[in-house]
């Protein structure tokens, strides 16, 4: 997925956590963690040296897209409600990335990659659609 369609839907799921503006805000800038382990993804290029050990130290998609990444918020925030919006915008990070490709979820082990993998075109209608849909439920809650 992009890096828009993993803030917004780290936004709605930091929502569901944490139901105020700081949940969406901490839901959608922890769904981007997971890709620091890139070095051209948008928290990537904030991070720079971090993000470019992590990328040819371990790959993409492994340490930060596994269940370790899960430990974060509760190092973060302790044990809060912002710490749920956070580790419910990480897991809507791994959630969609599955959907669109496969992640190492049970790293060290080598057991095998997780998800759906699907071609190039293909990634981008999932994204689109996934983006669009997220942006209406947006909208639709709002108004409720």
């Amino acid at each position: 997925m992009t890096w828009k369609t993993h803030m917004v839907l780290g936004a709605i799921a930091g929502y569901c956590a944490y139901p105020s503006w700081k949940g969406s805000v901490i839901g959608a800038t922890m769904a981007l963690v997971p890709d620091i382990d890139q070095a051209n993804s948008k928290l990537g290029n904030l991070m720079g040296p971090l993000s470019k050990m992590l990328q040819k130290g371990f790959g993409h998609r492994t340490v930060t897209h596994s269940w370790v990444i899960l430990f974060l918020p509760f190092l973060l925030f302790g044990d809060s409600l912002a710490a749920m919006a956070a580790l419910w915008g990480i897991l809507s990070h791994l959630v969609s990335d599955m959907l669109v490709g496969r992640i190492q979820l049970l790293w060290p082990l080598r057991v095998g990659w997780l998800g759906i993998p699907v071609s190039k075109s293909m990634y981008r209608t999932v994204d689109r659609i996934v983006f669009y849909v997220a942006i209406v439920y947006i909208v639709i809650k709002g108004y409720q």
